[in-house]
């Protein structure tokens, strides 16, 4: 290239900032001629990018959310796409959040109508718009707006052959958050610091027992954002709080996601039951979410990339979400599918039990937790179809495909 190539890149939230940082790593470690500015956090800073506004400070979910932020959300588009056209970058690269990045592409592209030196700037959308789950005539706005998507799950590609957009499978970057440590390794980790902690609390001279046998433990995983949290915590805790009865040697860990403060925690039920349900987090423990994953012989799971995740390890769980009724309204509205979880969506059945809404109820994540934990020909079925879903998906190297594709898109 003769001269850097030129990124700005944005994200929107904690799932999409763990792709870009492996795809910003990548294109440093492919040459130390690329300039990477846009919005994102700790994770793109830490990676190589200029953060040049933190996503964190603008961190909204859920319709009603949108709308009493509009102000806010008005301005940031404004700051965004008046840096964009300063800058003029080879390419604008755009991680999932496709709400606001769909509107970021039409800006761009009004202002290339009106500026000839603009023009050169490739729009590039990495994790599609869910146009198989809600809104599909947004497709025409990606032709118009997308110079090429990069998509994540496999059955995306007609969607995009159908109506002649360019569009690159590259594979899911789930698959690359997986860690390599094994099931007992993680266990043996999580109990040791659980023990530790324990230990500390009682005396700095107590003697560590470790057990001779791991337990059984159950993930908690309530979500990353705070209204989540704050609707799925207490049922998991009620829950837990019932089940500990039949099964007194299940332990029960919640991972807390950076973006949620142990305060909240506390806050939604944690501090009644804090004898018996542990927290871990990556202040404690180095990449502790996924440890967890992969520790646990069965997972609560809020919906959200988690669950994805939960399948490629081959966990057993169930997931649930319960919003504000009037975001729960719209978003039925909205969906053209009668699933949540991108294992059941992949599989085009329902194989992992979805607890939405109304369902969202303590009853509901008894039954089937003692399901799956008593049924041995139930847990290793579910596993059996994980394993399907694992194999559509390929085996890829997404973060090293995106960057090669993003470096070839100005080299060629």
């Amino acid at each position: 290239m003769s001269k850097p190539l030129s990124i700005f890149a944005i994200c929107g939230e904690f799932s999409g900032e763990n792709h870009l940082a492996r795809v910003v790593a990548k294109l440093k470690e492919f040459s130390d001629d690329v300039q990477i500015t846009g919005m994102g956090s700790s994770l793109t800073k830490k990676a190589g990018m200029e953060n040049f506004i933190d996503y964190k400070d603008y961190s909204f979910a859920g319709v009603v959310d949108v709308i009493f932020n509009l102000t806010k959300i008005f301005k940031l588009k404004k700051i965004i796409l008046e840096r964009i056209i300063a800058l003029k970058p080879d390419i604008v690269l755009m991680v999932d959040y496709a709400g606001f990045n769909m509107q970021i592409a039409k800006g761009i592209r009004a202002a290339q109508l009106k500026d000839s030196s603009l023009q050169n700037i490739k729009l590039v959308q990495y994790i599609a718009p869910q146009l198989w789950a809600s809104r599909p005539h947004r497709i025409k706005n990606i032709k118009k707006n997308i110079d090429i998507v990069l998509y994540t799950l496999p059955f995306e590609k007609e969607i995009y052959e159908s109506v002649q957009q360019p569009a690159i499978y590259v594979g899911n970057p789930v698959l690359e958050s997986l860690i390599e440590e094994s099931t007992a390794e993680c266990k043996a980790e999580i109990i040791d610091y659980l023990n530790l902690q324990k230990d500390h609390e009682a005396g700095e001279n107590a003697e560590i027992e470790v057990p001779l046998h791991a337990p059984q433990i159950i993930g908690i995983f309530p979500g990353s954002r705070g209204f989540e949290v704050s609707y799925t915590l207490p049922l998991f805790i009620e829950t837990a709080k019932i089940l500990r009865f039949s099964y007194p040697d299940l332990k029960f860990i919640i991972a807390r996601a950076p973006t949620i403060s142990l305060e909240q925690l506390t806050q939604y039920g944690l501090k009644d039951v804090e004898g018996f349900v542990k927290v871990i987090d990556s202040e404690s423990i180095s990449n502790a979410n996924q440890k967890l994953l992969k520790a646990a012989d069965y997972l609560w799971l809020c919906s959200g990339t988690v669950t994805l995740e939960a399948t490629l390890y081959e966990k057993p769980y169930f997931l649930t979400y319960k919003a504000n009724p009037i975001n729960f309204m719209l978003y039925k509205i909205l969906r053209i599918i009668d699933m949540a979880g991108l294992a059941n969506i992949i599989a085009g059945k329902f194989i992992v039990k979805e607890f939405l809404q109304k369902d969202a109820r303590v009853e509901n994540f008894l039954e089937e937790t003692l399901m799956t934990v008593e049924n041995d020909k139930y847990r290793d079925d579910l596993i059996k179809e994980f394993q399907i879903v694992k194999e559509k998906l390929g085996d890829y190297k997404s973060s090293e495909l995106v960057a090669r594709k993003l470096i070839s898109l100005v080299s060629a």
